[in-house]
């Protein structure tokens, strides 16, 4: 009877979820031509003109010295060459992705996404440094990664802080601290955004196992493209608090080292190699911050 009683709250606390707003149509039309087998520079210029706000944030995104195209470009046409369109993609997404959760008064959206910036950066570094296929992907996926946290502090707010005070007070794992404050797994509810959002495997199965995925039997369910993606990200999670600056602090601290050598190893890394990668991070991480502008904007 207690378990019956548990799954029905966690149930009910999962479909409160649902208030939030749905994605901008653009995000899923451009989803759906990008994938699509005849996708067409114009085709994809003339669903972003339905959508002029996000169009702009676009071009700052691809103008930025993230991207470093030479001369910059004035519309999203002349971008694409440079970016191609599954980035362009991922671009789209996660600009709709920041409008959606952007956080209310009270609440610093920059601090918390922060966290999803620094690790985005890391996994784009770990996917270059073991010469994976799509170090875009594995960005973006970093980024949202944590999305479903960012979801409760816009949802329940008041939790999520007495949740990352129990965290830094007793020390304990950050599922633990949910659980305790009578939130719903933060992982749990990105999977459920992401599937609601219909976002690509590619992105869906890190936000919902980057904390599972050092267990064989959720290891041996995946293919190998998204066991490395998903690898990265919780590698790049990691890596992510022995890269972020003391001065802006890390909310999401979750569980120390747990499993970090492993994650190292089973990618062909050291732990000797962290602090290079870690500056590297820092480097880019800058260029990176371009991200943030977009929150609240």
């Amino acid at each position: 009877m207690a378990n019956e009683t548990a799954v029905s709250n966690e149930t009910t606390r999962l479909k409160s979820f649902d208030s939030l707003p749905t994605l901008p149509i653009v995000a899923m039309q451009i989803g759906e031509v990008v994938h699509s087998k005849n996708a067409s520079v114009q085709h994809v210029v003339e669903v972003l003109r339905s959508d002029p706000a996000t169009s702009a944030k676009l071009l700052r995104l691809v103008n930025s010295p993230y991207f470093g195209i030479p001369g910059g470009v004035s519309d999203v046409a002349r971008a694409i060459p440079f970016v191609g369109f599954n980035t362009l993609y991922q671009l789209v997404l996660s600009i709709s992705v920041l409008d959606v959760l952007n956080i209310g008064a009270g609440h610093d959206p920059r601090l918390l996404w922060m966290h999803s910036l620094t690790v985005a950066t890391a996994a784009r570094e770990l996917a270059e440094e073991i010469r994976f296929s799509d170090a875009g992907a594995c960005f973006t996926a970093g980024l949202l990664h944590d999305m479903g946290e960012i979801a409760l502090a816009k949802l329940a707010p008041d939790k999520v802080a007495a949740t990352f005070e129990t965290m830094r007070t007793d020390g304990v794992a950050i599922e633990i601290a949910e659980r305790l404050h009578g939130l719903a797994p933060h992982d749990r509810i990105g999977s459920r955004l992401a599937r609601r959002w219909k976002f690509p495997a590619s992105l869906a199965t890190p936000i919902e196992q980057h904390h599972a995925i050092h267990r064989p039997e959720i290891r041996e369910r995946m293919t190998q493209q998204l066991r490395t993606i998903t690898e990265i990200v919780a590698a790049a999670d990691h890596l992510s608090r022995a890269c972020q600056a003391t001065s802006s602090p890390d909310p999401f601290g979750e569980d120390g080292e747990r499993d970090v050598g492993e994650l190292f190893a089973r990618n062909g890394l050291s732990l000797a190699q962290r602090d290079a990668l870690c500056d590297r991070t820092r480097k880019r991480l800058e260029h990176s911050k371009v991200f943030l502008s977009l929150v609240g904007g």
